[in-house]
């Protein structure tokens, strides 16, 4: 018996799939990059809701956030 040489993916197989376009790629990578963004930002939201809650269920009274203005920064 004869053992047949097998070509590696993507050299003359007939199966293998093309390149993706240059257009297509960019798009698929900037909806990756997003998504990224959303996810972080989401994770953010979450963590301050939870940081509220246990506060709130600690029966503490001033569980708001503290707003620091950047103009009245000591000198």
């Amino acid at each position: 018996m004869k053992s047949e040489e097998q070509n590696p993916p993507g050299r003359g197989d007939r199966n293998s799939l093309p390149p993706i376009p240059g257009p297509v790629l960019a798009l698929i990578l900037a909806l990756v990059a997003a998504a990224l963004v959303l996810g972080y930002l989401l994770l953010n939201k979450l963590a301050d809701i939870s940081r509220d809650e246990d506060c709130a269920l600690a029966h503490r009274k001033n569980c708001a956030a503290i707003e620091m203005s950047s103009s009245s920064s000591p000198a």
